[in-house]
């Protein structure tokens, strides 16, 4: 088991005019491996690894935002 992963943010940058977050993401090898040991594939890319690591990223928010009772509202 892979205890040692490290993910850090960097460089981060808002516009307010088109209401879009960008910043770089850095993760250690430990990183790496734990994305190749949840698709169960050591041959991927780093594109293909990192558009997983956003896919993933887009789950842990969509299930802490239901976890948070869906506090938005929309009209």
């Amino acid at each position: 088991m892979i205890t040692n992963q490290k993910i850090e943010v960097g460089e981060v940058q808002y516009s307010k005019f088109s209401q879009v977050l960008r910043f770089t993401v850095t993760a250690n090898i430990e990183a790496i491996q734990t994305i190749e040991d949840i698709t169960y594939r050591n041959d991927m890319t780093i594109e293909e690894i990192a558009t997983k690591m956003g896919e993933l990223l887009k789950k842990a928010i969509v299930s802490d935002y239901h976890r948070g009772g869906l506090r938005r509202k929309y009209d």
